[in-house]
């Protein structure tokens, strides 16, 4: 499966970019608001775009925006922080960022075409 991983921290993006390769997906990650908002205006194919919470809401908005706009297949999943904390962000799926790696990658998967299928 292909995922877009959208956020502001490298960091962040490099881990979850290592764990999802590692569960065998091809896996972009981008960094930046700017990386972020020309991938969306240059309809980079995904199949899951995996929003953090690190990426300022006005942002994710315009960006998920974009994707619907251009009907684009790709499924979105949002990445919370913490329980209790409700993003003003529209996504497919969401997924709390402290129940680690092994929610993340469940979550992509149960979200992805395959899943449809």
């Amino acid at each position: 499966m292909k995922i877009l991983i959208l956020t502001t921290d490298q960091e962040l993006a490099l881990l979850r970019q290592r764990v999802l390769e590692t569960a065998g997906h091809d896996v972009i990650a981008l960094s930046t608001e700017k990386e972020a908002l020309e991938a969306a205006e240059k309809q980079v194919p995904f199949d899951v775009a995996l929003m953090c919470h690190r990426m300022p809401d006005a942002t994710a908005r315009k960006i998920i925006r974009i994707f619907k706009d251009t009907k684009r297949e790709g499924k979105i999943v949002y990445v919370v922080r913490i329980y209790g904390e409700w993003p003003e962000v529209e996504a497919d799926r969401y997924v709390v960022g402290a129940d680690g790696p092994d929610a993340l990658v469940r979550v992509v998967s149960e979200t992805g075409p395959q899943a449809a299928a």
